[in-house]
């Protein structure tokens, strides 16, 4: 396979939960006639598994160092995830095919759910977690409506009229465990055992967390991580920037993969959302504040500092922003800012204070109206 082959296989498999073959046929044909070969490099360089089935292709993608931001699925509550473990649980019953209605569904999680748990479909809080919970199904084309409208259901207990049908897809979603996970006393137990059963080389592990995470930052723990990433820096960026679209950037306190066009990809930042926007004018601020940094490139502020830096972020930017961000709280505002700045490893609360992350360090923008350019 040459460079560019390897670029549009890379992007099609770490960017998809699966390429299925119905929906994306010549992908799918275009992996499958480069299977030995793309199995060959992923498992060689990065230590990861493709699996090849008639209906669709997946890249496993499991991570090595757990973060919150990896459970950020679009869920809201706890009872999303449980309604979608359960739901999920009744769905692997059932054969591939197998329509079953709402009503059947909402039946049975009644019974699958914890008893710690209550579930009152009369509550609207809970309709609506069923409703994001089958939304996400079907967009992860676990399940495919057959009839009927599945936000009806947010409205009224009554509407249950909808059809569903399960998919080829619906037994293969939930990962495999070493044994049952009812086995496990508790996660950090299952966490260790799948850890020792991963057998990867060093140099592996750093190209799938350099692919999977949005940056490696330098910690008191991983300094060995560094190191080996300072000595094998050219090999590395030699291998990613001719077999992806990728750069490899390697400063002294984080290391990360860059893109020259943000459109290449689904999921980048800066993408064109407001919010990346302010973020960015955030930062702006922040090296206009010359703040001191810790010998891991971290700055650190108080709350009270916080709540200035958004006083004097409104004050300086808010004429740029959309009626959405003009008509937020200052609450509001930090709140969205350190969700989507802790996502991407820029911003992080620890205790009493806000922790500044070195990417977030590195950003600065300049503000254009008209013909005339404000600095930010």
């Amino acid at each position: 396979m040459s460079p560019d082959e390897f670029r549009r296989a890379f992007k099609l498999l770490f960017e998809n939960f699966w390429i299925i073959r119905k929906q994306q046929p010549e992908d799918y044909a275009f992996l499958r006639r480069n299977q030995l070969a793309i199995q060959k490099e992923l498992r060689q360089r990065f230590g990861m598994n493709l699996i090849v089935r008639p209906q669709y292709i997946q890249l496993l993608k499991r991570p090595q160092v757990l973060e919150e931001w990896m459970g950020a699925i679009g869920f809201q509550t706890t009872l999303d995830y449980t309604l979608f473990c359960c739901a999920m649980a009744y769905v692997e019953d059932l054969e591939e095919g197998t329509p079953f209605m709402l009503n059947e569904l909402v039946r049975d999680l009644g019974l699958l759910i914890p008893e710690e748990l209550s579930i009152d479909w009369q509550n609207y809080n809970h309709r609506k977690s069923l409703v994001r919970v089958l939304k996400k199904m079907l967009e992860l084309s676990l399940v495919e409506t057959i009839q009927g409208d599945t936000d009806g259901f947010s409205h009224s207990e009554a509407n249950q009229e909808v059809l569903f049908q399960t998919t080829q897809q619906t037994r293969a979603f939930l990962a495999r465990a070493p044994q049952s996970y009812t086995q496990y006393e508790d996660f950090d137990t299952f966490w260790l055992e799948w850890q020792s059963n991963q057998n990867l080389e060093e140099n592996q592990l750093l190209y799938q967390r350099l692919m999977l995470e949005p940056v490696i930052q330098r910690t008191v723990e991983n300094e060995e991580v560094f190191n080996r990433l300072r000595n094998y820096y050219h090999w590395m960026e030699e291998y990613i920037e001719n077999n992806t679209e990728f750069r490899f950037e390697l400063y002294r306190d984080y290391a990360a993969l860059t893109l020259e066009y943000r459109e290449s990809f689904k999921e980048v930042f800066p993408s064109r959302r407001v919010i990346d926007d302010v973020l960015i004018q955030l930062a702006t601020l922040i090296r206009k504040a010359e703040l001191e940094p810790s010998s891991y490139g971290v700055l650190t502020i108080s709350h009270v500092k916080w709540s200035h830096l958004l006083l004097d972020l409104q004050g300086s930017y808010q004429e740029y922003w959309s009626k959405e961000y003009n008509e937020m709280s200052l609450s509001q505002l930090g709140d969205v800012l350190l969700e989507r700045a802790s996502d991407w490893g820029l911003l992080e609360v620890q205790g009493q204070q806000i922790a500044i992350l070195p990417p977030m360090s590195r950003l600065i923008a300049e503000m254009e109206k008209l013909n005339e350019t404000v600095d930010r």
